[in-house]
């Protein structure tokens, strides 16, 4: 999976979210690409320059704050010089996700509460778009309050946010757990000895346990097959 990052931020430079996000993915495979989209305003963005990142992408990440309940101005301007033909014709069946931080709790966003709106809603557009070039809509990735989350809270964004990226959309138990091992493997290769014979005896316990899952399944398959009368 070929995944560009469109990263729209009037201020990226100084948000500590993004800086967050792009020490996350530098270092990862070339299967992830990240870029600032920064135009002139005097030209605005070049359709031919653009565009060839994304046309060799699988899936394209829109990640931006929001603003004012939208996405910030340079994302639409870069919609408008950029989904012209004969690019957006070549966009069909890619997947489009969005990465959205906000500086307000992810509970204030629902029918009855104080944003009133649920982000889904607030979101509607992006499937519109989606749906207008024929690609392939994601689940939003939300980042709720990123400055007042705990190192904890942070070690598990990272994750989730690398999953986001790099499983399939609708990935299953099985890809998540080989994902895990490949990183895992990925990392204990860059570490010193002590630290390698510890990420590969937790890969080990991973798989091991894979296997007594397998097994748990295919003992309830039995279970299930005997009470239908199949065996």
């Amino acid at each position: 999976m070929k995944t560009l990052i469109l990263v729209a931020h009037p201020k990226e430079a100084d948000s500590g979210t993004q800086a967050f996000l792009k020490q996350a993915v530098t270092g990862t495979d070339n299967n992830i690409k990240r870029r600032v989209l920064s135009n002139d305003i005097t030209t605005g963005f070049v359709p031919r320059s653009e565009m060839k990142d994304v046309l060799a992408a699988e899936r394209i990440i829109f990640q931006f704050p929001l603003y004012w309940y939208s996405a910030p101005a340079v994302l639409h301007q870069w919609f408008a010089d950029c989904l012209i033909t004969p690019y957006k014709e070549k966009l069909h069946n890619k997947e489009l996700g969005l990465v959205v931080s906000t500086g307000r709790p992810e509970h204030e966003f629902a029918l009855g509460k104080k944003q009133k709106y649920s982000l889904s809603e607030l979101l509607r557009p992006f499937v519109a778009l989606a749906d207008n070039l024929d690609m392939q809509m994601m689940p939003y990735f939300l980042i709720s309050q990123f400055e007042y989350q705990t190192d904890k809270e942070h070690q598990k964004l990272l994750i989730d946010y690398l999953k986001y990226l790099e499983l399939p959309k609708d990935y299953s138990f099985s890809d998540q757990e080989k994902w895990f091992m490949e990183r895992l493997d990925r990392l204990a290769s860059t570490k010193n000895d002590n630290e390698r014979q510890l990420l590969n005896m937790i890969s080990q316990q991973i798989s091991d346990r894979s296997e007594r899952l397998d097994e748990i399944k295919d003992e309830i398959s039995m279970i299930k097959n005997v009470e239908e009368g199949d065996l």
